[in-house]
């Protein structure tokens, strides 16, 4: 049985249908940022400077805001409910590790606050603390302890008494803790005040005898961030990673000697830190002013790195940034714009995460993009930023536009035969 010849000239549009609704399925299915609820309903969304999320559950986030105070989510960023009555500014939220229950807030003017309910009711916990701008928290080894706008402090009683561990001229952005076999090292990074020699310093217990870190590290270069990995996941000398305001450092031998990591965009970063479940896993955030911000991901302990960029505002300032362990795990990031003022919360899939439990994908989600890894120092230009449909609705031109070129040259084509036919066939 002999097919008309006709029929064969559909084949192609089969195709390109097949190849259409391919392309449709993949694009669907590509996880991108998508926005979480608002702070307030009918009211634009304020400044978000820290995000944490509960050890227990981890749909519940609590923010740390300029003009809302701390605020409280139950259900992974969708609905939010002011925390602590009264406070309108906070810098920093953390959970304990060690009591998954218990919270701590440093505000703008009023203290450190702290919550064993999960963030739900808060009272303050100041008695010894001398300075109400608390910027920066961290918790180990039954410490805790706040970086302020003139010094660092530390409490061994879980907040209850504060003594302060010196470094007065000095604004603390960023903290850290790294045990070792007998008691603690602290780090401590200033990003404003009369820092002499530099603005990374390093104590060995709660002595308070700093001493400033060099190693490759630039001494006018402000620190913003600073995260040790899990000593459960990080081995003995768990790395320090530190985010300043000429790149992103990391040190392999509790802070003596420190390196830059490159494949990122020449910019600052204001946020990172290391996947609780596993310390090869990094996530930074920057809030670059040169369209060099967002937010972006390494797998291999820094060595290269991928942006992480669909959804995301134009040249995304990022403010704060954290991970759900949930499966897949998320991502939670908060972005400002200082020019026009416009704030957001977003969140994105990122099944190649490790969560404890679960085993993560090989593959990168289709949002993140590689990024190349140049020598140390070459400057990288941002990763282009793709926005919420503009990939997709590339994806789906291309396919559409091949389709319709398809079915006029087989339209075309039918027409000629038929000319052709009724030349043969009427003559």
């Amino acid at each position: 049985m002999r097919f008309p010849r006709h029929t064969a000239l559909f084949t192609p549009i089969t195709l390109a249908a097949g190849l259409l609704l391919t392309v449709a399925t993949a694009a669907a299915a590509d996880p991108r940022w998508t926005s979480t609820g608002a702070q307030q309903p009918g009211s634009p969304d304020r400044p978000v400077w820290s995000i944490a999320v509960s050890p227990t559950h981890p749909s519940v986030l609590l923010a740390a805001t300029q003009g809302r105070g701390v605020l409280r989510s139950s259900d992974s960023g969708a609905n939010w409910t002011s925390a602590i009555p009264g406070v309108d500014g906070a810098w920093v939220v953390r959970f304990d590790p060690k009591q998954p229950l218990t919270a701590y807030a440093g505000t703008q003017a009023a203290g450190v606050y702290k919550s064993v309910d999960e963030g739900k009711t808060w009272v303050p916990q100041n008695h010894g603390l001398n300075v109400m701008d608390v910027r920066s928290i961290e918790l180990s080894s039954g410490l805790v302890v706040a970086g302020t706008a003139q010094g660092v402090y530390y409490s061994d009683d879980a907040a209850g008494t504060w003594h302060s561990l010196g470094l007065d001229s000095l604004s603390i952005a960023a903290v850290a803790i790294l045990p070792k076999a007998a008691g603690v090292s602290l780090f401590a990074g200033g990003d404003n005040g009369s820092a002499g020699a530099g603005y990374l310093f390093k104590s060995e217990g709660v002595a308070g005898s700093w001493a400033v870190l060099k190693g490759n590290f630039p001494t006018d270069t402000v620190v913003a961030s600073l995260s040790v990995a899990s000593a459960a996941s990080g081995g003995s000398d768990p790395p320090v990673l530190a985010g300043t305001s000429a790149g992103l450092f990391r040190s392999d031998d509790r802070g003596t000697t420190w390196a830059p990591l490159s494949g990122l965009p020449a910019t600052d970063f204001n946020v990172g830190f290391f996947n609780p479940a596993n310390p090869d896993q990094i996530y930074v955030g920057s809030d670059g002013d040169q369209g060099n911000g967002g937010v972006f991901r390494s797998l291999d302990r820094g060595a290269s790195w991928a942006g992480l960029t669909a959804g995301l505002p134009v040249k995304a300032r990022i403010t704060a940034l954290a991970l759900q362990p949930l499966n897949p795990a998320q991502l939670v990031a908060a972005s400002w714009n200082p020019t026009d003022g416009s704030a957001g919360a977003y969140r994105i899939a990122d099944p190649a995460a490790t969560v404890a439990g679960v085993t993560p994908s090989a593959a990168a989600s289709g949002t993140i993009r590689p990024s190349s890894a140049p020598f140390p120092g070459v400057p990288v230009p941002a990763p282009e930023r793709r926005s919420a449909s503009s990939s997709a609705y590339a994806t789906y031109a291309v396919a559409l536009v091949i389709l319709l070129a398809l079915v006029v040259a087989v339209v075309g084509r039918r027409w000629r035969i038929g000319r052709e036919d009724r030349r043969t066939y009427g003559s």
